[in-house]
């Protein structure tokens, strides 16, 4: 494979390569696929979750043995099974679309909950806690830790971690100055690029409002105007307790409904993978007719793992296999679409890169991405996008109170690229606005929360 590999890529017996690359192609995703959304589908189908409502967690399973029930059926319309199952991962998607969103959110007033940990301690209990950190020890702990790699990047990665941690001591004007400075770097590039900035902002921010279904998660939204509506100002101690509680039951809510519609959309994903590659295949091979007997067994509703046995052992070389392929597909389909159309493989190679997308670790990578050139951000996009960004964001931080207003600055600022010149710019922003937080609570929170971060990476190094 590495010689035919090669001779595409310089451009020799290209026709004929071509052809010998496709037949190679169909019969090693026809194995992964199988593999891949076999040993996904009998693992959803084994696990039990309690938390989604049932009759949605009906709803879905149904659809994914129905759609497993169609692939087992030889005779099965595979067009028909791919648009059905293009749908139901449009669909998936945007659940995950509301549900990260929702993250987001929590993590927004988890950030908001964890500053205000020790506020109801007495003085001295806090003044005694306080007393444990000497602020030179304490400066050079953090400049070991930030400055001690000789790998630069692994140091931005620290320093970046724990800017997202400093008490935030700016200005909303200076926010938005750092704002608009992080969007003229997009200038000039890819318009998706900015884009997907501009949302991992507004999500941190909690701007973005995803579309959604009417009673969608209804107690998670109940959970979350919950925390909308508190006056986290005036919060007393045993109201502070019952939040941190419904903190924890929503974040473990939403984290095993999203493990359950991240399996459903790996089979999803593998069905589609199955119904794109299967009407290219000629002759059946070992590990799909093994894959077969396990799909009629689950399209019935039976977990029978002797089934599993003929298909242990084969996913190595698939993965080795696509992973070559994969390494010239696009270049192919770029460098060669006179070619392809010539030889009718150009809707062929077509289904390779769906095929590759919906295999691979990116559940929910966008599969309508084209390929071809993307329109880039000019300077009157990127000021407009930098005008909408601030001002959503200037009327947002008007609305809340002290304590998320400083959260959603700090997640933002989190975001950003860092500014700094040099590891004394760091060391200073630190103890600034670290060392000289007023806010002792606060300040010992963090003190507290940054000694067990770098005391837990040192006990696994």
């Amino acid at each position: 494979m590495r010689k035919l590999i090669q001779e595409i890529h310089n451009g020799k017996n290209i026709k004929e390569n071509l052809k010998h690359y496709a037949d190679i192609a169909v019969k090693t995703y026809v194995d992964y696929g199988t593999l891949e959304m076999t040993f996904s589908a009998y693992s959803l189908l084994e696990d039990e979750i309690q938390v989604l409502d049932a009759d949605e967690k009906e709803k879905m399973l149904s659809q994914v043995k129905q759609a497993i029930g169609c692939l087992a059926d030889e005779s099965c319309d595979y067009a028909a099974l791919g648009e059905k199952m293009s749908h139901l991962r449009d669909e998936i998607t945007d659940k995950m679309d509301v549900l990260t969103a929702y993250t987001d959110r929590m993590i927004c007033y988890e950030y908001v909950l964890n500053r205000m940990e020790l506020k109801y301690l007495s003085k001295k209990e806090l003044s005694e806690k306080l007393a444990a950190f000497e602020e030179e020890e304490y400066m050079k702990m953090l400049e070991g830790y930030l400055f001690g790699s000789k790998d630069q990047k692994v140091a931005l990665d620290k320093i970046r971690l724990i800017m997202g941690q400093i008490p935030v001591h700016m200005t909303k004007n200076k926010l938005f100055e750092r704002i608009g400075e992080a969007l003229t770097l997009y200038q000039d590039g890819d318009k998706s690029a900015l884009d997907g900035f501009l949302y991992m902002v507004r999500t941190s921010a909690m701007l973005y409002e995803p579309k959604q279904e009417e009673n969608q998660f209804p107690e998670i939204l109940e959970a979350l105007q919950t925390f909308e509506q508190t006056d986290f100002e005036s919060l007393e101690g045993e109201k502070y307790n019952q939040l941190v509680s419904l903190l924890e039951k929503t974040a473990k809510e939403i984290h095993e409904i999203t493990d359950f519609y991240y399996e459903v959309q790996n089979v999803v994903n593998g069905v589609y993978a199955m119904a794109l590659i299967l009407p290219y295949r000629e002759k059946m091979s070992r590990i799909e007719k093994a894959g077969r007997n396990v799909w009629q067994a689950l399209a019935q509703g039976e977990l029978k793992e002797e089934l599993l046995v003929p298909l242990e052992g084969s996913i190595e070389e698939c993965v080795e296999k696509s992973s070559h392929l994969e390494s010239i597909l696009y270049e192919i389909r770029s460098s060669y679409k006179k070619e392809l159309m010539e030889t009718g493989l150009a809707g062929q190679f077509h289904d390779f890169v769906l095929v590759a997308n919906l295999l691979s670790d990116s559940l929910f990578i966008d599969l309508s991405v084209s390929g071809e050139e993307e329109e880039k951000a000019d300077l009157s996009y990127v000021r407009k996008c930098t005008d909408e960004l601030v001002n959503e964001l200037s009327e947002k931080l008007s609305r809340v109170s002290k304590p998320v207003k400083k959260a959603i600055m700090g997640l933002v600022l989190e975001k950003l690229p860092l500014t700094f010149q040099n590891s004394d710019e760091v060391l200073d922003y630190i103890r600034v606005n670290l060392m000289g937080c007023q806010d002792k609570a606060e300040k010992c929170v963090v003190l507290t929360m940054l000694a067990d971060l770098i005391r837990e990476e040192q006990e696994w190094t």
